[in-house]
């Protein structure tokens, strides 16, 4: 079967690069796929650029993540399967529902539009940048403890610091647009 998709395409979640997909990589890479893990609009430089001036990601919205999603799928020769965590996960559901992908995994994924009952652990995971409306153009990063919480909650602290390393702030102004996709189509809403 020539058609099987031999590409994938791993969408990461706010507060974290393309980094944070490193281990997938090599694991699918050594199973002879090809592997593209693009970053979003701003996110092309190292976690530690981003800490140091988060203000270069400030504005990327999700439309623009999303165009840019598709920008990096459209030139290859067959739909790839994409994987997408939280944020990833959603914006993974709106590129399978563009046609672009032969099927789609999404990990964790950020509730898209018509979700309505969020669970608490995941209200308290984004109030450190919902908290406050004057956030909302600004790049809010995570204490340890946050983070601790929201990612890495079964690893020890020391292994929940050595993971810091790999995220950054979260685009405020994508994140408050994030609960209303950019599709209209049912198959990425959940009635309600």
């Amino acid at each position: 079967m020539t058609d099987k998709p031999d590409t994938i395409v791993l969408v990461h979640g706010f507060w974290v690069t393309p980094r944070s997909w490193e281990h997938w990589i090599t694991h699918y890479e050594r199973k002879g796929f090809r592997v593209l893990a693009p970053g979003y609009p701003g996110f092309d430089v190292e976690v530690e650029a981003l800490n140091a001036n988060p203000d270069i990601i400030t504005a990327v919205t999700v439309p623009a993540i999303i165009e840019h999603l598709e920008a990096v799928i459209r030139p290859l020769p067959k739909p790839p399967i994409i994987m997408g965590h939280s944020a990833g996960g959603a914006f993974t559901q709106i590129l399978l529902d563009h046609g672009y992908g032969a099927s789609a995994v999404a990990l964790n994924s950020a509730p898209t539009e018509g979700v309505h009952v969020v669970p608490f652990s995941q209200v308290r995971s984004t109030l450190p940048v919902l908290r406050s409306p004057a956030n909302r153009h600004k790049s809010i990063g995570l204490t340890l403890e946050e983070w601790k919480y929201a990612f890495t909650n079964t690893f020890s602290d020391e292994e929940s610091q050595a993971l810091t390393s790999d995220t950054t702030s979260r685009p405020t102004a994508a994140s408050y647009g994030a609960a209303s996709s950019p599709t209209s189509n049912p198959a990425t809403r959940t009635p309600g």
